[in-house]
């Protein structure tokens, strides 16, 4: 894999801070988006940070601007149990800001949710989703695959059943189509899965899901 410059955006939550740590390993160079510098966990070479806000659109146009970047990588998350629209008010913003800046290339994550579900022969509706405890987190997210699928970028996404602690393991299943049930997928695996796609157009838009 040739090195590559890219910009992180949720770099110190669980999924971010296993990409940026293996993006730096692996000799990338990496700029983590983030509201507080001081919790960034990760200090390695090849790291720096923009200090900005999505909220604050001007500040993710600015980290991108002149930054000679070859992809954005967006693992924003918040509680699913709570609710919130800051996943795809991400999207939004980041969707904008690189149309803005030129960038193409798009790497994120979203849920199973919206992938065709093998057992029900269509994609999960999110109606059905709303009457579980993840309701909030699957009606986050099924707005941003939507700003991000009808984007014009190159898009790739790993489609996420639920993130569970443990450790990186490089093995996991792949497949556009969710086959039901209960499955989990660690932080790490999840970073590895996008590491993985930078330089790749293998699954240009489309959403992957990767489970154990």
């Amino acid at each position: 894999m040739s090195k590559s410059k890219v910009l992180v955006f949720g770099a110190t939550g669980r999924v971010g801070t296993s990409f940026v740590e293996q993006a730096a390993a692996a000799g990338h160079d990496v700029v983590a988006f983030v509201r507080d510098p001081k919790r960034l966990k990760v200090s390695a070479p090849g790291v720096k940070t923009a200090v900005g806000d999505v909220y604050k659109p001007e500040t993710v146009v600015q980290a991108m601007s002149g930054g000679g970047f070859d992809a954005v990588v967006v693992v924003v998350g918040a509680d699913p149990l709570k609710p919130s629209t800051v996943v795809s008010d991400s999207a939004r913003a980041i969707v904008a800001a690189m149309k803005e800046t030129g960038l193409k290339r798009y790497l994120g994550i979203t849920g199973t949710a919206e992938m065709v579900d093998k057992t029900i022969g269509g994609k999960v509706s999110t109606a059905v989703l709303r009457m579980t405890p993840v309701g909030n987190a699957a009606r986050d997210h099924d707005a941003a695959f939507d700003i991000v699928a009808h984007s014009g970028l190159d898009w790739t996404l790993a489609a996420c059943p639920y993130i569970k602690d443990g450790p990186t393991t490089k093995v996991y299943e792949r497949s556009t189509v969710f086959p039901g049930g209960f499955k989990t997928i660690h932080p790490g695996d999840v970073a590895h899965f996008l590491l993985g796609e930078l330089g790749s157009s293998a699954h240009l838009h489309q959403a992957i899901g990767i489970w154990y």
